[in-house]
């Protein structure tokens, strides 16, 4: 099968993290033998803009094989930032990319669409003029939110979501808010939740170092939708200025200073720590050394930080969400409401008391059971045999 994937998002030099799991989709479906390409009009944010940059990146088209993947990227610059030209000059871009890429690797099976916040758009556009389906797996939040997505944005999104063959959210809170908008019935929609690297995230090579202190772990983004400022006062809830249990902070943003002061207010500067952005060798280290994960996000579509906790065996601590519910179970850790300290803090205390009741590699079996490479592939290949004609 050959399909050509065009994603809203994909990893850039200025941003080489963006949208990288869905640079890892198509690697792992290249891997198990589906022959693959991207076609990506890069519009990079003018606050990453530098002489330097603008003169690398002018517009051009270029071939690269980015990821071991058949890539062709336009390179340039969100210059009309949110206003409706830029997108639709992004579709034009996409649909140009994809007569290229025809003309060089021939007409795919199959076309897969990542969000339709513009690629949906483009995916119908080009699905149309080279007569072969198209299908939409959705990862945007916006969906989960009150005016999440500009007015101005609906034709597209509506485009992207009308003639699509198949369509799949990558969570049933995604699902249910799609649905919420009449795009499509809710048993229309698949959940297709992405895969997680579970062989490159282990369980450690060594046993954990035992406690105390209960060595608690978060990976976000310092912004305030990871809400790491409750979790700094639940965990002060909980634990006060006791020594039993330390909590490390793995991320940076702009959230970070005050962070660091609130932390100082609770008077826990001797049990948080903040190590700022890791590599993922960096990410993975720091998971083998704790005792247990959490995540106290006010919003997630789905949560790979998670399974990537769990895929080294540890129990996690996560708020009801949106992403969460579809990942964590009582035999791999607890779900508290959003917004709420006490039970957050009370979340991390029993987690404190009853973590040796868990069993790590009963965990990362949950993890690779239902998010491994071999599950998602399994998904993904009767996703898209769903969608082909016949």
């Amino acid at each position: 099968m050959h399909v050509l994937v065009l994603p809203s998002w994909y990893p850039t030099t200025e941003a080489p993290r963006t949208g990288i799991y869905f640079a890892e989709q198509v690697q792992c479906l290249q891997a198990h033998g589906l022959q693959m390409g991207v076609v990506y009009p890069e519009q990079q944010s003018l606050r990453r803009a530098s002489w330097s940059a603008l003169r690398q990146k002018r517009w051009q088209t270029e071939w690269t094989d980015h990821f071991g993947i058949p890539t062709l990227r336009q390179y340039g610059w969100n210059v009309w930032w949110r206003f409706p030209p830029g997108q639709r000059l992004r579709v034009r871009a996409a649909v140009r990319l994809g007569r290229q890429y025809v003309a060089r690797h021939g007409v795919p099976d199959l076309l897969h669409a990542h969000s339709a916040r513009w690629a949906g758009a483009a995916a119908a556009r080009l699905g149309d003029e080279l007569e072969i389906p198209y299908v939409l797996t959705e990862h945007f939040s916006g969906f989960q939110k009150p005016n999440g997505i500009f007015p101005w944005r609906w034709p597209l999104v509506e485009a992207g979501f009308h003639g699509a063959r198949r369509i799949a959210a990558v969570s049933t809170a995604l699902r249910e808010a799609i649905a919420s908008h009449g795009l499509a019935l809710a048993d229309e929609i698949a959940v297709q939740p992405n895969p997680v690297r579970t062989s490159f995230f282990t369980l450690p090579p060594e046993r954990r170092s035992p406690p105390p202190p209960r060595r608690f772990l978060t990976v976000a983004r310092l912004r305030p939708l990871k809400n790491i400022s409750e979790l700094l006062d639940a965990f002060a809830t909980a634990f006060g200025a006791s020594r039993v249990a330390t909590l490390t902070i793995v991320g940076d943003g702009p959230e970070r200073g005050t962070l660091k002061q609130q932390a100082d207010r609770l008077g826990l500067t001797d049990q948080i720590t903040f190590r700022g952005a890791l590599d993922r060798v960096g990410v993975r280290e720091a998971l083998w050394n704790a005792h247990a994960f959490v995540l106290p996000s006010h919003h997630e579509t789905f949560g790979v930080v998670l399974i990537e906790a769990m895929a080294t065996g540890l129990p996690v601590v996560a708020t009801r969400c949106g992403g969460p519910e579809d990942i964590v179970t009582p035999e791999t850790g607890r779900l508290v409401p959003p917004d709420n300290n006490q039970a957050l803090a009370e979340a991390l205390r029993t987690m404190h008391r009853t973590h040796d009741t868990y069993d790590a590699a009963s965990i990362r079996a949950s993890a690779l059971d239902r998010y491994g490479p071999e599950a998602f592939v399994r998904r993904t290949r009767d996703f898209y045999q769903r969608a082909l004609p016949g």
